[in-house]
């Protein structure tokens, strides 16, 4: 009987020696790493948008919170300034009447509802022009107040928290283009000139 025993055939690759082998296995973990620190980048990087979209919720809806009323306060500034023009010719009557204290009360009392729930109203006449809190309507060619202030108040602006709720629309002062008669270069409206005597 024959011994059939395979002989071993030559191969084309020769097998691994032990470095090359070492070599192989910290590319392979070198890969591995990259891998699991560019997978640990992705996972941070989502956490951290996830973190700033919830600050970014909370502070929307605590704004939305703080300026809740700012529709229904806005809807009340029509009455009030009713309230106040009637009180202008309240002024001009000289017998006082229980109707026309009851006007005064009701807008002392509207005034105090806008303060606790923090409008103000936005000083105007003679500040200077900012135009985001006023409304120009109109120049007015005066040196009673200096260029650019604010001459006269139209109606009245009011700030809800900071933010603007109504502009106060208003008259712009400028230097008038040439004197009026009985006027003299550098005084105000309606005075005579101390030169012309």
């Amino acid at each position: 009987m024959e011994d059939q025993t395979p002989t071993p055939q030559p191969s084309d690759a020769e097998p691994m020696t032990l470095e090359q082998e070492v070599q192989s296995l910290r590319t392979e973990l070198e890969q591995k790493n990259s891998e699991i620190k560019a997978a640990q980048d992705k996972q941070l990087r989502a956490y951290a948008e996830m973190d700033n979209y919830k600050k970014r919720m909370t502070r929307d809806h605590m704004e939305q919170l703080r300026y809740a009323n700012e529709k229904l306060l806005k809807e009340l500034l029509p009455a009030l300034d009713n309230l106040e023009r009637a009180l202008s010719h309240i002024k001009d009557s000289p017998e006082r009447s229980p109707w026309m204290e009851g006007v005064e009360l009701t807008h002392r009392q509207c005034l105090e509802v806008l303060k606790k729930f923090g409008v103000t109203s936005i000083p105007s006449t003679g500040e200077l022009f900012d135009p985001s809190r006023h409304q120009a309507v109109t120049y007015l060619d005066t040196n009673a107040q200096p260029e650019n202030h604010v001459a006269e108040e139209l109606q009245k602006g009011y700030l809800y928290q900071e933010r603007v709720l109504r502009p106060s629309m208003v008259a712009v002062a400028r230097k008038p283009s040439r004197p009026t008669a009985g006027e003299g270069p550098d005084t105000p409206d309606g005075e005579e000139s101390k030169e012309s005597g």
